[in-house]
């Protein structure tokens, strides 16, 4: 258990190591700095990560707290990493710290998701002949402050910060260096749902083998979407992470979806991946950012 916490930060971890690697000169930062800002940090998440296991683990297995504080050190060193000692590091995880961006993006990042839940559940209620109240109810019986709660432990704990410094922070850029948008974001997008695969075979996911299959399918035009998000927030690891904790929390916090409004969900998902990609040209390779952004090694 202890090493599947470690390898869910493998995407974050593996991007900072590289990075270090690739660009190792020294940013001069004091490590007091740096260290005193982890323990800020991990003071602020362990928490989340208490609260975390509280939920979903056994508080008395010895090994509890253990995890508790594993799962706090690695989110607060993925954060305090905007301060790392190497260059390389910290030009990777500089845009997290970055938080300047037009409040659109913001907004986008946070409500698209649940706005799109939400509207597909009415959609499907509306034409098949039901009626909306029950959904209707179910929305307002939720909780700002659960709300809060869950979306910053997912936030912490869950896949954005574990994984969004590797896939968005490190690999699209370089990725978009060589190609289009569009084949960038499926290439991301294949190793993004295959990393996930594991999970069907240990329990966290019930297996089901047209479930793993069809993964690959019905988030392509997610993973567009994502890419046309990052891409129009100027390369904001900050949004991409708000993004991820979105689609990761609001599926818990909303009413649970019919079959129907899954349905209904992925059209919308995939008119909204058109539309930018039409609007933004992205079968398009970008001259200008890939001079941006083409990695120094």
């Amino acid at each position: 258990m202890l090493i599947g916490v470690i390898g869910a930060f493998g995407p974050a971890l593996g991007a900072i190591i590289i990075s270090g690697i690739l660009n190792a000169k020294f940013t001069g930062i004091p490590p007091a700095r740096r260290w005193g800002i982890f323990a800020i940090l991990f003071c602020v998440i362990f928490p989340f990560a208490l609260y975390w296991h509280l939920l979903n683990g056994n508080p008395a297995d010895p090994v509890f707290f253990v995890l508790c504080a594993i799962l706090a050190a690695l989110s607060a060193f993925v954060i305090s990493s905007v301060l790392a000692r190497r260059t390389g590091v910290r030009d990777l995880m500089s845009s997290f710290a970055s938080w300047r961006v037009s409040p659109v993006w913001y907004v986008i990042a946070l409500a698209a998701w649940p706005l799109l839940l939400i509207a597909s559940s009415l959609l499907d209620f509306l034409l098949s002949g039901q009626p909306v109240s029950p959904y209707a109810a179910g929305l307002m019986t939720i909780e700002p402050l659960s709300v809060v709660i869950l979306f910053c432990t997912i936030f912490f704990l869950g896949g954005p910060l574990q994984e969004e410094p590797g896939w968005r922070g490190f690999a699209l850029p370089r990725l978009q260096v060589l190609y289009n948008p569009i084949v960038a974001s499926i290439i991301l997008g294949f190793l993004w749902q295959l990393w996930h695969i594991p999970l069907y075979f240990t329990g966290f996911y019930p297996f089901d083998t047209w479930a793993i299959a069809s993964r690959f399918i019905w988030f392509l035009p997610g993973v567009i979407v994502y890419t046309w998000l990052y891409n129009r927030s100027g390369g904001n690891l900050l949004i991409a992470v708000l993004f991820h904790a979105s689609i990761d929390a609001f599926p818990q916090i909303l009413p649970a979806q019919t079959s129907g409004a899954s349905f209904v969900f992925d059209l919308l998902l995939l008119v909204w991946a058109v539309i930018v990609i039409w609007t933004d040209t992205m079968w398009k390779r970008r001259p200008a950012y890939q001079a941006a952004h083409s990695p120094e090694a």
